[in-house]
C-alpha cells in the first residue's frame, strides 16, 4: 500500500502499481490540460465546499460522506472497487477536486448519469503525468512569496506542511519520501528555494497545471539525481567534480527552472577553488559564469547572490587576492545586488561590503554610517554579527556584547567580552566584560565554568567591588537554577552595603 499525503489537503490512498501523483483539477480540464467529460460542474452540488477527514475507511465510506454533504450519489461498475482502502483529509474543498484526487491516485473513472449520479468504473487510461516545469512556472509571483521555517529532525511533511500554511501553496507527497528528516533554519526564502531545496534532497517535484499545487515524490529518472550528486560533492568541498556534476546538469535539462542555480553554485565553486590554491584565474571562471547568469536569467531570484559575488572579486574579497581592486566598480555591483535581493544576508554582506570599500579610501565616517545601518537593518544575519564582535556596528565593543546578549547568543557575546578583556583597556571596560563573560556562562547553564569566573572575579576585584556586582552574580546563579549558591552571594552583596555606610 502507498499513501500520499496533502499538505495542507492531504491524500494517501492504498493502490498497485507505480505512483501517478492526485491533482486537484480546474472545473472543466484534468491536470494535464486536456478536457473532461466526467466531472464538469453541474448543479448547485458541485460548488459546496465540504471538508473530509478519514483514515483507512473503504472508498465507500467516503462517497457516502460526499454523497451527505453535497448530494451526489454513486454506484459500482464493479463492486471489488468499493473496497479500496482510503486515508484523506480535505478542508474546504470541492466535491470535483476530491473526486478528481481519486481518479488520478486510484485509477478510477466517475461517470457522470444524469444530474448528480456517477458511475464508478476502472479507468483504462492511466494519467500520464506531468509536465515539467519550466522558467515562466518559477517566475510565478505564487512562488515569490516568502517564508520561515525552523525544524530540527522533523519529517519532509511537517516541513511543507508548514510552508503550504504560510504561502497556500499546497503540496502532494507520496509515502516513499514524507518522511524524510529535515532540520533547516530558513529564514525569509521563497517559495521557489524551497523547491530548489528539494530538488538539491535529491527529491522530484513536478506542477499540477496552473494550480498551486506540486506533486514531491522520489525522482522517476536519474536525470532528477544529478543536481542532488552536484550538491553533495559540493558539501562534501570536491569543488572540481561539483562543477563538472552541475555542467552536465544544465547540459542534460538546459530548460530546468533550476539552470540559475546550478550556474551559481559553478561560479561559487571556483570561488572557494580560489581560496584553496590561492588561483585568481578561478576567479575568471567563476566572473564569466556569474555573468552568464545575470545575462541568460535576467528575472532570476539568483541575480543579487551574482551581483554580490561579482563585487567581491572587484573589491579584492572574492576566494584569492586580484590586483588592482576596483572599489568604484565593486560599489556599483553591491548596489545592484541590494536592488536585485530580498535575502537579508545578501543585502547585509553587500552593505559591509560597501562600507569596506569607503573604509579602504579613507572615508572613515562614511564607512561607519552604513556598517550602522547593517546592524540596525538585519541584526540577526552572519555579516551583522561579526560587525558587532569588531564594534562596528556603533556604539562600543560592550555595546555590541550587550546586543548579542540581548539575542541569546551568549558564545558569540563571550567572545567579544574576551577580545575586551585582551586588549587590557580601558579598564573600566576589561571589568565589566569579565563579570559579564560570568553572567553569559551561567546563562548557558556552563554553571562551573561561571562560578570560576565568578570567584576569578572577586578574588580580583574584591577590595573595591560594591553590592551591585555580587547582586548581578546572585542573579545570575539563580536564574540557572542554583539558588543555593546565589545566596552565598547575595549574603556578599549585603556585606558589601554594610561596609560602604
Amino acid at each position: 500500500m502507498k499513501k500520499i499525503m496533502l499538505a495542507a489537503m492531504v491524500l494517501a490512498a492504498a493502490w498497485t502499481g507505480w505512483f501517478i501523483p492526485p491533482a486537484v483539477a480546474g472545473e472543466n480540464q484534468t491536470p494535464n490540460g486536456g478536457s473532461t467529460t466526467t466531472l464538469t460542474a453541474q448543479g448547485k452540488a458541485e460548488d459546496k465546499r465540504i471538508t473530509v477527514r478519514l483514515r483507512g475507511v473503504p472508498l465507500t465510506t467516503l462517497l457516502n460522506v460526499i454523497s451527505e454533504q453535497a448530494g451526489f450519489r454513486f454506484s459500482f461498475s464493479d463492486s471489488r472497487l468499493s473496497k479500496q482502502n482510503i486515508t484523506i483529509f480535505m478542508k474546504n474543498a470541492r466535491p470535483a477536486a476530491i473526486l478528481e484526487l481519486l481518479a488520478k491516485s486510484k485509477d478510477l473513472e466517475f461517470q457522470r448519469l444524469g444530474s448528480d449520479n456517477y458511475v464508478v468504473s476502472k479507468n483504462t487510461a492511466p494519467f500520464a503525468g506531468f509536465p515539467p516545469m519550466t522558467r515562466q512556472d518559477i517566475e510565478d509571483p505564487a512562488l515569490n512569496q516568502l517564508v520561515s521555517v525552523r525544524l530540527r529532525d522533523a519529517s519532509l511533511a511537517s516541513f511543507l506542511d508548514i510552508v503550504s500554511e504560510q504561502s497556500r501553496i499546497n503540496f502532494v507527497i507520496t509515502e516513499e519520501v514524507y518522511e524524510i528528516p529535515i532540520t533547516v533554519d530558513l529564514s525569509k526564502i521563497t517559495v521557489l528555494d524551497v523547491l530548489q531545496f528539494l530538488k538539491a534532497k535529491g527529491l522530484s517535484y513536478s506542477r499540477v497545471s496552473d494550480t498551486n499545487t506540486f506533486v514531491v515524490r522520489a525522482p522517476a529518472s536519474g536525470g532528477d539525481n544529478k543536481m542532488a550528486e552536484a550538491d553533495k560533492a559540493f558539501g562534501d568541498k570536491k569543488y572540481e567534480k561539483a562543477i563538472a556534476t552541475y555542467k552536465d546538469f544544465l547540459e542534460a535539462e538546459p530548460d530546468s527552472e533550476m539552470g540559475d542555480y546550478a550556474l551559481l553554485q559553478m561560479a561559487v565553486g571556483y570561488d572557494w577553488i580560489a581560496a584553496r590554491d590561492n588561483d585568481a584565474s578561478a576567479l575568471k571562471e567563476e566572473e564569466k559564469l556569474l555573468n552568464r547568469l545575470i545575462k541568460v536569467y535576467p528575472e532570476s531570484f539568483k541575480l543579487g547572490d551574482a551581483y554580490l559575488y561579482l563585487g567581491q572579486i572587484y573589491s579584492g574579497h572574492g576566494g584569492a587576492a586580484v590586483s588592482p581592486i576596483n572599489c568604484r566598480k565593486a560599489i556599483e555591483l553591491f548596489n545592484l545586488a541590494i536592488k536585485h535581493t530580498y535575502r537579508d544576508w545578501v543585502k547585509a554582506q553587500a552593505g559591509g561590503r560597501i562600507a569596506q570599500c569607503y573604509e579602504r579610501s579613507g572615508d572613515k565616517e562614511k564607512a561607519a554610517a552604513i556598517y550602522r545601518e547593517v546592524v540596525g537593518k538585519y541584526p540577526d544575519t552572519p555579516f551583522a554579527m561579526a560587525l558587532r564582535k569588531e564594534g562596528k556596528g556603533g556604539g562600543t565593543m560592550l555595546d555590541a556584547g550587550a546586543a548579542l546578549e540581548g539575542q541569546g547568543e551568549y558564545a558569540l557575546a563571550i567572545e567579544v567580552y574576551e577580545k575586551i578583556v585582551k586588549t587590557g583597556s580601558p579598564a573600566n571596560s576589561v571589568r565589566r566584560a569579565e563579570l559579564r563573560i560570568g553572567i553569559c556562562q551561567a546563562a548557558m547553564k556552563d554553571l562551573a565554568d561561571a562560578i570560576e569566573t565568578f570567584d576569578a572575579y572577586i578574588a580580583k576585584y574584591e577590595p573595591e567591588l560594591d553590592g551591585e556586582a555580587f547582586s548581578q552574580i546572585a542573579q545570575a546563579l539563580e536564574k540557572a537554577g542554583r539558588p543555593e549558591v546565589a545566596k552565598k552571594y547575595l549574603e556578599k552583596a549585603r556585606g558589601a552595603v554594610r561596609a560602604k555606610n
